[in-house]
């Protein structure tokens, strides 16, 4: 008996599992290359490698492939990031991977994700 290849959801096939975040993080967007601030927005969720942007206002000027620093905020810490955006999941929202994350950013990232989420991470 043959059995067909399965066809994994996108979510399994991801890198690092996704956290949902609630209000207690703030998110700062700048374009890169023209070095100035595309606004404020909020991470709709956030894993070790990357994030979901949404409610940003500017977000229909994003593409894919725009390279971002973000200011991520939380109620202890201020971390600045290098992002790429790699996907528009609608019209409001679009999906970053981290770039070039230091070791030091790697565990500051993760301890956001345990403030937000709790020690299980």
């Amino acid at each position: 008996m043959k059995i067909p290849p399965t066809t994994l959801p996108d979510h399994d096939r991801r890198k690092y599992p996704r956290y949902y975040v609630s209000s207690l993080l703030t998110l700062a967007v700048e374009d890169e290359s023209l070095r100035e601030s595309i606004g404020l927005g909020e991470p709709g969720d956030i894993s070790l490698g990357g994030l979901r942007v949404c409610n940003l206002p500017a977000c229909p000027r994003v593409t894919v492939g725009d390279r971002l620093g973000l200011l991520l905020v939380d109620r202890e810490d201020a971390l600045s990031l290098r992002a790429e955006v790699v996907h528009r999941g609608t019209k409001d929202t679009f999906g970053v991977e981290f770039r070039d994350l230091s070791p030091s950013e790697n565990r500051a990232v993760r301890g956001i994700i345990k403030r937000l989420r709790g020690p299980q991470v």
